[in-house]
């Protein structure tokens, strides 16, 4: 198992983990590989790619101004940060390569490790399996024309090795066969539905109508509009409780926010049947892999019963308005969207949350 950070919490690597019983997890950015010698060839190679790009970059760039109206962030930004990722997958790889005697299947997560996995399997036969999770050439990061050419294009030397592409919903699945012109079977949809296992008993409506509060639980990073959601908040009084699983940010300590522990179930559960609540799942709209995520955070509110607050724009509010399990927020409707937390709308959004987990526990809902 090729990681490259910490994975206590990325339960989507954990419950791969759980399919295969003794499974060495390596992480490839450890200093372990800090000091993997370069591969004679790697620059050279890194060049060529770079040059296969310049001519792949066109229908990348007219597809994603066609259906998703992106621009590109300037011309070579954030180029050579992608070109020494690739140079240092090469050297991993090849510090790793006498390690993998009698292995028979590899699975990396991420690009990075992608090229990694997809280098040793060229050396090994090993088969491969990339869950590239999102999207993993249009991320929250200077998405430039030629550094997300260059990503699609050593990706798709991933996917010619890999014989499983796993991503997180449908949406994703559907670009990548378009990207990278690959059949509709060797894509495989893997939601991070993990939570869906242990579904929580909901009452209808668990508190009186002016004990609201807004949860988030995940990363403290950018890209989350936790800005919008402090800003808010204080203004309407609203209670925001966090729980942070890689460190709490300044924001959340100045705004005053009630946080909780890392190993939080017990306390959002217990949040949940005492408040009105829902869960923060706003994303910024720069980047396409934020654009379609269904992140764990979704999921996890379903798992206890609560609605949902997505970001306009985004995958996730197709889903939360076509279900109706939560509320669009639009980055200045926050006053409308308590004041329905308030009424008996909140009820009818519980209600829809209970039914619609039910119904993709059961498979009859594909997202």
């Amino acid at each position: 198992m090729l990681v490259d950070e910490d994975i206590s919490h990325d339960r989507r690597v954990l419950a791969a983990l759980s399919e295969h019983q003794g499974a060495v997890v390596i992480d490839c950015r450890s200093q372990e590989f800090a000091s993997a010698r370069l591969p004679m060839l790697a620059y050279p190679m890194a060049l060529f790619r770079v040059i296969c790009a310049l001519a792949r970059g066109v229908d990348l760039w007219r597809l994603l101004r066609r259906h998703h109206g992106l621009q590109a962030a300037g011309w070579f930004t954030g180029l050579r940060g992608s070109v020494r990722g690739y140079v240092r997958a090469q050297a991993v790889a090849a510090q790793l390569h006498s390690r993998m005697a009698g292995v028979r299947l590899i699975h990396a997560h991420d690009l990075f490790c992608g090229l990694i996995g997809a280098e040793l399997s060229r050396r090994t036969r090993a088969k491969l399996v990339y869950d590239a999770h999102e999207v993993e050439f249009h991320r929250n990061r200077k998405n430039s024309w030629l550094r997300s050419a260059f990503d699609v294009t050593v990706e798709r030397r991933v996917v010619e090795y890999a014989d499983e592409i796993r991503v997180v919903n449908a949406p994703i699945a559907a670009l990548y066969r378009q990207v990278h012109a690959i059949p509709a079977d060797r894509v495989r949809v893997v939601a991070n539905d993990h939570f869906l296992d242990s579904l929580c008993e909901v009452r209808a409506d668990p508190a009186d109508a002016e004990q609201v509060a807004i949860v988030y639980v995940g990363g403290g990073v950018n890209g989350r509009q936790l800005d919008k959601l402090a800003a808010g908040a204080a203004k309407l009084g609203v209670k925001v409780h966090g729980f942070f699983l890689d460190g709490v940010p300044p924001l959340a300590i100045a705004s005053g926010w009630d946080l909780g522990n890392e190993d939080y179930q017990e306390e959002l559960l217990l949040l949940a049947s005492s408040h009105r609540c829902m869960m923060w799942c706003c994303v910024d709209h720069h980047c396409l892999s934020y654009r379609l995520s269904l992140p764990n955070k979704f999921f996890q509110a379903l798992a206890v019963g609560i609605p949902v607050i997505a970001a306009s724009g985004s995958y996730l509010a197709e889903i939360v308005e076509k279900y109706r399990i939560g509320a669009v927020f639009n980055g200045s409707n926050m006053e409308h969207l308590v004041a329905q937390m308030k009424s008996p709308v909140f009820g009818d959004w519980v209600a829809q949350v209970v039914a619609f987990r039910a119904e993709l526990a059961r498979g009859r809902v594909v997202i």
